[in-house]
């Protein structure tokens, strides 16, 4: 079953569940998907799925950034519930040490790359959606001392 079909049938439960902020949070990964579907392609991978609910995540951290600053505690509670409810759709992604590891020895098996970037695009390739770019880029960094 797909993304799209595990979204559907979670949001029928949340419906008879009653569970009102599940609904709002699996709706909106409906449109986002819709919206996906709409761009004109007829057969969308999963991986495209996965990208647009990774970048619905990416949305809700900024927002969180914000609303600490303005010291918005229950919303930031809000969101962060949100971020929890797409991640159980997703993939699970490698921890910091699990990335530090593997571009560790990534980076003793091509000693050719000696460039943070060079290293965080191969790694990007090897890895795929099962690291943070973010957290890849910081562990790249760390192992060539960049």
């Amino acid at each position: 079953m797909g993304l799209r079909d595990e979204v559907m049938n979670a949001i029928k439960d949340a419906m008879r569940a009653k569970d009102q902020e599940r609904l709002t949070t699996l709706r909106l990964m409906k449109a986002a998907i819709l919206l996906k579907e709409k761009s004109g392609q007829t057969d969308i991978p999963e991986e495209d799925l996965i990208a647009a609910m990774r970048a619905e995540i990416k949305k809700r951290q900024q927002t969180m950034e914000v609303l600490k600053e303005h010291g918005k505690d229950e919303e930031l509670a809000a969101t962060e519930r949100e971020i929890a409810i797409i991640e159980e759709f997703l993939p699970k992604q490698l921890s910091e040490e699990e990335i530090l590891e593997k571009v560790k020895a990534y980076a003793e098996a091509h000693p050719e790359i000696d460039n943070p970037g060079r290293l965080t695009g191969a790694m990007k390739k090897e890895l795929g959606d099962l690291a943070d770019g973010r957290v890849l880029n910081e562990a790249c960094k760390k192992v060539l001392g960049g």
